[in-house]
């Protein structure tokens, strides 16, 4: 089976953290004996860290660059004619893009859609005016054979946000389907970094640098919290990506006289390699349901905190 999968995020280069589990997903579809392409942006446009909307606030004119990419796109997966796309984030992957080439149910289909909401594009579409949300809604969901959400609590976020008949029409797609997740093996890296803090009770946190990520309530929770066994002075946080809050957020640090070390954007293996070196994980972000990094650090072993 022809099959594409379009995403504005995905690995540029070995071990780019970037939609590394779309890749997984990809990787998933060709051992299965699928003929499959990928539709994506070229990085350093309007898409890529720390976020299109972020990305595009910093420079308008990467608004341009986006339009164009959506209207390639879509022109592109109508001349591969495939059987069957995979668009990752609701928005523009499925709409525009996949439903201007024709993707979908109906007559005129010549694939079938699937999508698959991250947390970002379902933020987005709750942030809309209500017309231009439901419109949206609408259109996709009479469209795709499933709407994925990788946790139930986006579904309800966009739900809660809908007329009661937008949302029945939603839910009848709807599928809750958790992320694919690979980890290589990265004990060695998670020794290493163990031993480098030494005694020092160490907390980490990973993500984009934007106010939904509340890492400032991160910060708070490793200089104020009781219930560690250790001082102030003897808690490192390390913390991993990077995005316009990092200026604000290594003053709160300095005025808490904390060690905080801001590591910025590392590799996959690198953020694994601190989440398995962690006595605790640490996730404040209010949008994302079932979060990849907390799944991560489960799957290694590592006891995570879920700040309210």
């Amino acid at each position: 089976m022809r099959v594409a999968v379009v995403t504005t995020s995905y690995p540029s280069y070995d071990d780019d953290p970037a939609g590394h589990f779309v890749e997984t997903e990809v990787a998933g579809l060709a051992r299965a004996g699928h003929d499959v392409r990928v539709f994506r942006p070229e990085p350093g446009g309007a898409f890529g860290w720390p976020g299109a909307p972020t990305r595009i606030r910093e420079r308008p004119s990467r608004a341009l660059d986006a339009a164009a990419w959506t209207l390639r796109a879509s022109l592109e997966l109508r001349r591969f004619a495939p059987e069957r796309v995979v668009a990752h984030w609701c928005v523009p992957s499925a709409f525009p893009i996949a439903l201007g080439a024709g993707i979908g149910r109906g007559a005129r289909a010549t694939a079938e859609l699937e999508i698959v909401s991250h947390g970002g594009d379902v933020r987005l579409l709750v942030g809309m005016p209500a017309r231009a949300r439901a419109a949206i809604v609408r259109a996709v969901s009479s469209r795709a054979a499933r709407w994925r959400f990788v946790s139930e609590e986006l579904l309800g976020a966009l739900e809660s946000a809908l007329s009661r008949d937008d949302a029945r029409a939603l839910r009848a797609c709807a599928e809750i389907v958790p992320g694919s997740i690979e980890l290589p093996d990265v004990k060695d890296d998670a020794r290493a970094k163990r031993s480098a803090v030494r005694a020092r009770r160490l907390y980490v946190c990973a993500g984009r640098l934007v106010a939904s990520k509340r890492v400032d309530k991160v910060i708070d929770y490793v200089a104020t919290s009781p219930n560690h066994g250790t001082r102030r002075d003897e808690r490192t946080l390390v913390v991993l990506g990077d995005g316009p809050e990092r200026a604000q957020l290594e003053r709160l640090a300095r005025a808490w006289r904390m060690d905080v070390r801001f590591l910025g954007t590392v590799s996959r293996r690198e953020t694994l390699g601190w989440i398995g070196a962690a006595d605790e994980l640490v996730h404040a972000s209010r949008a994302e349901g079932l979060s990849t990094v907390v799944r991560e650090a489960e799957h290694l072993g590592v006891p995570v905190t879920i700040l309210a």
